[in-house]
């Protein structure tokens, strides 16, 4: 019995040094076996197993089968052997080099014996520190189709090895016995230094939270790390983690843990020391420090206001620094006041940029743009715009003051000089407004302005002009992951502005209203495959189309809209085929975007309708269809969509084509 009790607890002392000493740790995962749902393995990074051939050579072919997670007794257990089958799977460097076979069966065995430290390492990563594995290289006639062998993953060649002969395809039999899984019955933190009761509770709050879950190694670790993010958020950021003790109990097989921390001193902000402004107003800069001096000090506090600063794009890089340590004698208070330094490295404030586009409605067109990020210093940006193509040309000039008033809030401003010579119509005019800009959470902008618009129009054979003047606003959530190319989320735009003036020498007043939302679905894990949606509602309120300046009514169809028809041609056609202004339009349109590197091909179907009256006459829907192709380049995607009309009218054209740059929408 002594000598029992010696062995059992050599094997308890053997279990822990495993734990304490990283849990698992051997070579690489996949990355998609890594991140699968239940994978717990604490792997390092391509660690070296020596004595493994890895030549790429013609070799030997072999099979694999694992033994010993046959089916279980209950409908959970086979799924967690299934689950487990899977881990090894990815850990086992047999699997992962089965296609780089070895040239004789010694290195076949050598291959195979190195694989049994990593498997049973992922065994008790999941919590079954009793696991065991047998690694042997056998003929096919000597593996039991029993006991959970895979017998369909055998190739049906037989074969036979005596020593290091071979005949036929060898299998490489992995017999498993996991063992009971070991239950977390607690996992504790100690301090080196007294800490405050609060403090200490939310620490232990956080790092027990897995207790009563299964021992696995990953949840141990990630406890641990959550334990040490509410230091750094609450004024320890000098904080560090020591050595972890574990304990197995192998009669009611739970483990306990304890972890002890180094926190540190009670950290407070200090004086803040801007450093390499040249350019930059150092007040505005300032501006974005919103913590208060003594304040406890918060790592994610110092993260975002470095996100913030970098997000102006007037710099290259931004640090914010702490003393790397505190000073020798902080243990005499308890405290440090740290002073912070922030560093910058201002980048270049002006930019020109050209881009060229084509498209079947409005043919060849080119946009030049001009942009100062920083003309008074403080991040004001002037961006001038000249977009031309064979139909439309307008320059424009926008302004922006961030962070006005409130640091929410941008002063926005915008002047158009436009004209326009279009199937309906011909315009010629400018506009001008001037609002705020408000980020009203991390998803949601709204803006509201005053804007204003002069403009003399040609339709019908008359020349007539306008003069309005108008309250424009707009909301919109965007819950997207990227602006030019989203793969997941959703995007709500909502617009709205009435209108009063004066149109041919007669009051009108109108309200507009515009609402579009889109929605973006991986199909797949890796986003190659997505799913696109959008909708749009859009409607003027008046009395009569009449009474609203032509290029004020609504029209649909081009690159924006319906796809298939050309720009205005989605409305209604008067005698001479010219497209008729209206008061509303409904439309939609779905994409699946396939990648393949760095093209992808795009099938989409777009429709709409184009009407006065919804709730009276929801007019003609038309819609196409058609077939897009994709370049990821770095600026973004460049499109080229193909699309054909259904129930083509004559003046329609046969196809339309687009080339531009960024999504469809």
């Amino acid at each position: 019995m002594p000598e029992q009790r010696s062995q059992s607890r050599l094997s308890q002392a053997a279990m822990i040094l495993a734990l304490t000493t990283g849990l698992v740790g051997c070579s690489s995962v996949p990355s998609s076996v890594r991140n699968a749902p239940g994978l717990n393995l604490l792997f390092g990074d391509d660690a070296p197993v020596f004595g493994v051939d890895p030549t790429e050579e013609a070799g030997i072919d072999y099979d694999i089968t694992i033994t010993g997670l046959g089916v279980g007794e209950t409908v959970d257990e086979t799924a967690e052997n299934e689950r487990i089958k899977g881990i090894l799977e990815g850990a086992a460097r047999i699997y992962r080099l089965q296609d780089k076979p070895p040239p004789s069966v010694a290195l076949l065995k050598r291959r195979a014996a190195a694989d049994k430290a990593i498997v049973e390492r992922a065994l008790k990563s999941e919590g079954y520190y009793e696991g065991e594995a047998t690694i042997t290289v056998v003929a096919r006639a000597d593996v039991d189709e029993g006991a959970g062998t895979d017998v369909e993953r055998l190739a049906p060649v037989p074969a036979s090895v005596t020593g290091d002969e071979l005949v036929g395809t060898p299998v490489v039999k992995i017999d498993v016995r996991k063992g009971p899984r070991y239950a977390l019955a607690r996992q504790l933190a100690t301090f080196d230094t007294p800490l405050n009761p609060l403090m200490e509770q939310s620490v232990q709050d956080a790092i027990s939270v897995n207790v009563g879950g299964p021992a696995q190694g990953r949840a141990v670790v990630n406890a641990e790390a959550d334990a040490a993010r509410i230091f750094g958020r609450n004024g320890y950021p000098y904080i560090k983690k020591g050595k972890r003790r574990a304990e197995a109990n192998f009669d009611y097989n739970t483990l306990d843990v304890r972890t002890t921390y180094a926190p540190g001193p009670y950290t407070t902000y200090g004086p803040v020391t801007l450093e390499g402004l040249k350019t930059v107003d150092q007040k505005y800069m300032e501006s974005f420090v919103d913590w208060e001096r003594g304040a406890p000090v918060s790592r994610v506090e110092i993260a975002a206001v470095q996100r913030e600063m970098s997000a102006t794009r007037l710099f290259d890089a931004v640090s914010i620094i702490l003393p790397e340590n505190p000073p020798e004698n902080w243990r005499e208070t308890g405290r440090f006041e740290a002073p912070i330094t922030i560093k910058f490295e201002e980048s270049k404030h002006r930019k020109a940029t050209a881009a060229l586009n084509f498209s079947t409605v409005d043919g060849p067109g080119g946009i030049l743009t001009w942009e100062d990020r920083n003309l008074f210093g403080q991040n004001e940006t002037l961006k001038a715009v000249l977009d031309v193509s064979l139909e439309e040309q307008r320059l424009r000039f926008d302004y922006r003051k961030p962070r006005w008033v409130r640091t929410s809030r941008d002063l926005i401003g915008g002047l158009e000089i436009f004209h326009e010579d279009r199937e309906a119509y011909e315009a010629t005019g400018l506009n001008g407004s001037i609002g705020i800009e408000e980020r009203l959470s991390p998803y949601l902008v709204g803006t509201l302005g005053l804007g204003v618009e002069a403009a003399q129009t040609r339709d019908n054979g008359l020349t007539r002009d306008s003069y309005l003047f108008g309250v424009p606003g707009s909301l919109v959530y965007d819950r997207t992951d990227d602006l030019l190319n989203p793969t997941e989320g959703f995007r709500i735009n909502a617009k709205g502005a009435p209108w009063a003036g004066v149109f041919d020498e007669e009051f009108t007043a109108f309200l507009e209203t515009d609402v579009e939302a889109s929605t973006y679905y991986s199909i797949d894990r890796n986003a190659k495959y997505i799913l696109a949606l959008r909708a749009r509602a859009a409607q003027i309120f008046s009395d009569n189309a009449d009474n609203i300046p032509v290029n004020r009514r609504v029209f649909a169809g081009g690159g924006g809209s319906v796809r298939a028809y050309a720009s205005q041609f989605v409305n209604d056609l008067d005698s001479d085929g010219t497209p008729i202004g209206a008061l509303g339009v409904f439309g939609a349109s779905a994409e699946v975007r396939m990648r393949f590197g760095n093209f992808g091909v795009v099938p989409f179907i777009d429709g709409g309708t184009v009407t006065n009256e919804f709730f009276q006459d929801f007019g003609t829907l038309r819609w196409g269809g058609g077939l897009g192709l994709r370049y990821f380049s770095p600026v973004g995607p460049i499109r080229l969509d193909v699309a054909f009309p259904v129930d083509k009218r004559d003046e329609d054209d046969v196809f339309q084509f687009y080339l531009s740059i960024g999504q469809a929408f």
